[in-house]
C-alpha cells in the first residue's frame, strides 16, 4: 500500500515552505528520528532506475497479482469549484486524477483510468497539495480497491466537485469504472472520534477478507468498513506532548501537544496490521511511531523514534520497510527508506529521495517508490540491491602469489640477447600497423 503527504489533514500548524503537500494535511512531521537517525546504513548499495516521470501528485503504490505496478495520481485539480482545506490553502477541483499502470513486461507506464476527481493548489505551476485518489490495494481475489482523500471539514464535500472525496471505491480497470463503497469522511462528520475539529483525510487502506481498514489522517483514527460498507471505529491515535524543535519563526511554547496523523498501513509478515504515523506540528524530531494491531487486541505502539513516516510495506525477507517523507521537516525535502525488523532492529537502507509519497516491495526484493510526490513532476523509481564484492578467497590469494613467482622466474631466465631485445625500443609504427594492432570491435 502506500500514500504520501497526501494531504493528511493537519488541524494546527503553519504551512511548511516548499512542502505544500504536507502542508495540506499531513499533520505530522519531525526531524531525524531517534531510532532512524542512529540506525546504521545497510552495506548494500542500490541501483536506481526511473520507470516513469511526469506523475501528477503520485500517492498510493501497490503491486498487482501479475507483478505489474499500480499507482494513484491525485492529479492537478482544475478550474473549480474551490475550497479552503485544513492547511489553509485554497484547492480547486478538476477531473485530472488517474490510476497509473506500469507494465513490467513492456516497461511502459500508462494511465489506465483517467478523469478522476482531483483538488490541487492552482497558484503554483507545480499544482502542489493534490488531493484525490490517495491509495490502492488488492484483496485476495485480485479485486482492486481505492480510497479518496479530502483534507478538510467533511461537510464541505457536497460543494467540492465530487461525492467520491472521502470514500472507498471498487475499481474495474478493464471497464474503466469506479463503484462507491464506504463513506469514511461521513463517519468523521457524524462521529468525530478524536473530539477535535471536524477534519477528514482518508489516507491509506488495507483489505483483509470482507473488511477494509482505512487510516483517516485528518481524524487521527483507524476505521473499518465491513462487507455491508458500515464504518466503525477501531482506534483513535492520541496527541503526544513533544518538545518544540528550533523553528524558522518565533514560537513561545517549549512543549506542545502534537496530533498523531496516522498514514500508511500494511499487513506484516506475522499477519498483524502495521500503521505508520507522521505526527503533527511542531514536527518534533523522533516523534513518529509505528503501531501494531493484531485484529483482536487494542492497537499498541510497536516502534518509536522516526520522523515523518508516510508509508510502510512488508518485504519478502520478513522485514517492514518504512518511508520517511522527509528526514527533517524544517530542512531540505530529503526522504529515506528504513528497514524495520520484527525484533525492533532498524537500518537506513536508502537516503537519497525527494519528498517520496508511496512505497511497495516486490517478491524479489525490489523496492518501488513514488518520488517527488508534491507536484506534477513525480517519478516512479525502482531500487534494486547491488551485490558488494566479497573479500578475495584465501585460495585465490595463494594462486595469485604462485603465478607472480613463476613470472619472476621466467623473466630472470631470459638470455642476454633476449633481454636486450626486450629492452630495445620498438620502431615507430605506421598508420596501417596501428590499425592492424588495434583490437576489432
Amino acid at each position: 500500500m502506500t500514500t504520501s503527504p497526501r494531504n493528511t489533514a493537519t488541524r494546527q500548524r503553519p504551512l511548511r515552505p516548499g512542502h505544500g503537500l504536507l502542508g495540506l494535511a499531513l499533520g505530522a512531521w519531525a526531524g531525524a528520528g531517534l531510532l532512524a537517525a542512529g540506525a546504521p546504513a545497510d552495506a548494500a548499495p542500490y541501483r536506481v532506475r526511473t520507470l516513469a516521470t511526469g506523475l501528477e501528485n503520485p500517492r498510493g503504490l501497490t503491486i498487482a497479482p501479475n507483478g505489474n505496478l499500480v499507482l494513484s495520481e491525485a492529479g492537478r485539480g482544475g478550474s473549480g469549484p474551490c475550497l479552503v482545506v485544513g492547511s489553509g490553502a485554497t484547492l480547486c477541483y478538476g477531473n485530472s486524477g488517474a490510476v497509473g499502470l506500469f507494465d513490467r513486461t513492456t516497461n511502459i507506464y500508462s494511465r489506465a483510468l483517467s478523469n478522476l476527481p482531483s483538488l490541487a493548489n492552482q497558484s503554483s505551476p507545480l499544482f502542489p497539495e493534490g488531493t484525490g485518489l490517495a491509495d490502492l490495494a488488492f484483496n485476495g481475489s485480485g479485486q482492486l480497491f481505492g480510497v479518496f482523500g479530502f483534507g478538510a471539514n467533511p461537510t464541505l464535500i457536497p460543494g467540492a466537485g465530487s461525492p467520491l472525496f472521502g470514500q472507498t471505491v471498487a475499481i474495474d480497470l478493464a471497464a474503466g469504472s469506479l463503484t462507491p463503497l464506504a463513506d469514511i469522511a461521513g463517519f468523521e462528520a457524524t462521529q468525530n472520534p478524536d473530539g477535535k475539529d471536524l477534519n477528514s483525510n482518508p489516507f491509506a487502506l488495507v483489505v483483509r477478507g470482507d473488511d477494509t481498514y482505512v487510516t483517516d489522517s485528518g481524524g487521527n483514527s483507524l476505521v473499518k468498513a465491513d462487507a455491508a460498507q458500515q464504518v466503525s471505529l477501531v482506534n483513535v491515535f492520541p496527541e503526544e506532548l513533544v518538545t518544540t524543535p528550533p523553528l524558522p519563526f518565533p514560537f513561545p511554547f517549549p512543549e506542545v501537544p502534537a496530533q498523531a496523523v496516522p498514514t500508511g498501513m500494511t499487513i506484516g509478515p506475522d499477519g498483524a496490521l502495521y500503521i505508520t504515523q507522521l505526527s503533527g506540528f511542531p514536527f518534533a524530531p523522533g516523534s513518529a511511531d509505528v503501531f501494531r494491531y493484531d485484529f483482536t487486541n487494542p492497537v499498541t505502539k510497536f516502534a518509536s523514534g522516526f520522523s515523518n513516516l508516510i508509508d510502510i510495506a512488508a518485504g519478502p525477507d520478513d522485514s517492514l520497510y518504512l518511508l520517511q517523507y522527509s528526514d527533517d521537516f524544517w530542512g531540505p525535502p530529503t526522504g529515506s527508506i528504513l528497514k524495520l525488523g520484527l525484533d525492533g532492529s532498524v537500518r537506513t537502507i536508502f537516503d537519497d529521495l525527494v519528498s517520496p509519497t508511496g512505497l511497495a516491495v516486490g517478491r524479489d526484493g525490489t523496492i518501488y517508490v513514488a518520488n517527488d510526490g508534491d507536484g506534477v513532476n513525480g517519478q516512479l523509481l525502482a531500487l534494486t540491491p547491488s551485490p558488494v564484492p566479497g573479500p578475495l578467497p584465501l585460495v585465490g590469494v595463494g594462486v595469485a602469489f604462485a603465478q607472480a613467482r613463476r613470472l619472476r622466474r621466467r623473466c630472470a631466465g631470459l638470455s642476454p640477447a633476449r633481454s636486450a631485445r626486450a629492452r630495445r625500443p620498438a620502431p615507430p609504427a605506421t598508420a596501417s600497423g596501428l590499425d592492424r594492432a588495434t583490437p576489432e570491435g
